[in-house]
């Protein structure tokens, strides 16, 4: 278990700018799952193809679900600094062809290369916070990294439409390019590299047997809705083709020394915890990104623009409770007690929103939103640090790829569940919406025991010593 000191701590000057970088890559690569969406009519408009819209969304989600699962052994293998800097690469070279893109069917190339960029950048942040913290310290500084989230979600919404009316829409891709040199620079410049764990071999038969599970997992859930329905053949076929590639999985990974998802994993009650928590605080996260707009559409009668502003409040809380959870577990270091309140506020959220209906005024609206924002942020930096703290020091970065991955999925699938439990109108909808979230919040409520109820600090000697015993 890593209850661990990191064996050197960054001077004051590095250690801002390193979290500079990570912050600013984490922002890029979440704004840009979200910066697309209110863009994409213009898009389709502008390159003439409505047929398949949903593609270029599709392909971005899939390679980033399989990057952040894959990324944590590419880091273990070739080193962690080495594939976030080739990520943030990959994602500003991708942003350039996407811009470029003459038609739809080469944007969806494209954007499916930028999404294997952006989830090597996001499981890289994660990894980077726990080669350079202690979990104590890491947690005020995960508060803030993670509420990098929250603002993406704001800016990319109201950014997208603003740059696309104003620019044009190749300016939504092209923004991406100086940002990512400014990360890139400060990443190189001032991140270490030095890593006391190395595995020796990639392990290609569980990536490829990964892959076979990922992607048709990532595609029932993310084209549900859109073009097929959820009682249908290709829905379970996925699913039953994702369940034969993971039993395979199990069985290339049972014996295997550098395995890309180690079993052992799964033996820790810790670690199961923090991925079902990881997975029920996105669930719900996504389930009110999707409900707000388009109730407030619906059932207020205004604009997409004042729509995008639905969310805000949801979010802001988020932002605000991520940051205050991640500096209160560094100052008390109590992972449980913060990860319980956290779920039973999304819970008491859920409630409210259930309530929500055409005659319901905006500040109810409002108010009722931000306190299920509270409870997801107050969860975003814990579920992370569960996941590192419930292995040992070598399997980190494999350990925060699945907590992201399993992240991931929660999004996918509260997506798809709000647009199945809406049906076709969302102005009546809240209570069966809502119900989800609420559900969601009793799992996290009680799964939240399989966390340490204290994690404390250890002085670097303490580090040293323990670390010598695992080399």
């Amino acid at each position: 278990m890593e209850h661990s000191h990191h064996q050197k701590t960054a001077p004051a000057g590095s250690t801002v700018a390193v979290l500079a970088g990570l912050g600013l890559s984490l922002f890029m690569a979440a704004l840009d799952a979200t910066i697309v969406s209110t863009a994409m009519p213009k898009i389709a408009g502008t390159l003439g193809s409505f047929d398949h819209y949903t593609w270029p969304f599709t392909s971005y989600l899939l390679t980033c679900t399989l990057a952040t699962l894959l990324c944590g052994a590419c880091a273990a293998c070739f080193g962690h600094k080495r594939v976030f800097a080739s990520g943030i690469a990959v994602f500003a070279l991708a942003s350039v062809g996407c811009a470029l893109s003459p038609n739809l069917d080469t944007l969806t190339l494209w954007r499916a290369v930028q999404g294997a960029g952006g989830g090597l950048v996001e499981a890289g942040v994660f990894i980077a916070m726990a080669e350079l913290f202690e979990p104590r310290v890491r947690g005020k500084y995960m508060g803030i990294i993670s509420s990098m989230y929250g603002l993406a979600s704001i800016a990319g919404p109201l950014a997208g439409g603003l740059i696309a009316d104003v620019m044009g829409w190749h300016w939504i891709f092209l923004v991406n390019v100086p940002l990512s040199v400014v990360a890139l620079v400060l990443v190189v410049r001032f991140l270490p590299g030095k890593q006391v764990y190395k595995a020796h071999a990639f392990d290609l038969p569980g990536a490829l047997c990964a892959t076979g599970a990922v992607v048709p997992l990532t595609l029932a859930f993310s084209l549900t809705g859109s073009v097929f329905s959820w009682w249908s053949v290709p829905f379970f076929g996925l699913l039953a083709l994702a369940g034969v590639m993971c039993a395979l999985l199990v069985l290339v990974e049972r014996r295997r020394e550098h395995a890309i998802v180690p079993l052992r994993f799964f033996r820790h009650a810790q670690m199961n915890g923090a991925l079902v928590l990881s997975f029920c605080s996105q669930f719900a996260l996504l389930v009110g990104v999707m409900f707000m707009p388009r109730f407030v559409q619906e059932g207020m009668g205004m604009s997409s623009t004042t729509s995008a502003l639905a969310t805000i409040p949801m979010t802001l809380a988020l932002v605000i409770a991520s940051a205050s959870a991640g500096r209160v577990f560094g100052a008390c270091g109590r992972m449980r007690a913060i990860s319980r309140v956290g779920f039973l506020v999304l819970g008491v959220g859920a409630v409210l929103l259930c309530l929500v209906g055409p005659s319901t005024g905006m500040v109810q609206l409002a108010c009722s939103s931000a306190v299920l924002g509270l409870g997801i942020g107050m969860n975003m930096p814990m579920t992370n640090i569960a996941a590192q703290t419930a292995v040992e020091p070598r399997d980190r970065g494999k350990a925060t790829s699945l907590a992201l991955f399993f992240r991931g999925v929660g999004g996918t699938v509260g997506s798809a569940a709000c647009g199945a439990a809406a049906g076709t109108s969302f102005v009546d909808s809240a209570p069966a919406v809502f119900t989800l979230c609420l559900a969601a919040a009793l799992i996290g409520t009680a799964v939240a025991s399989t966390l340490p109820r204290f994690i404390k600090h250890q002085s670097a000697p303490q580090q040293r010593a323990h670390e010598a015993r695992q080399a």
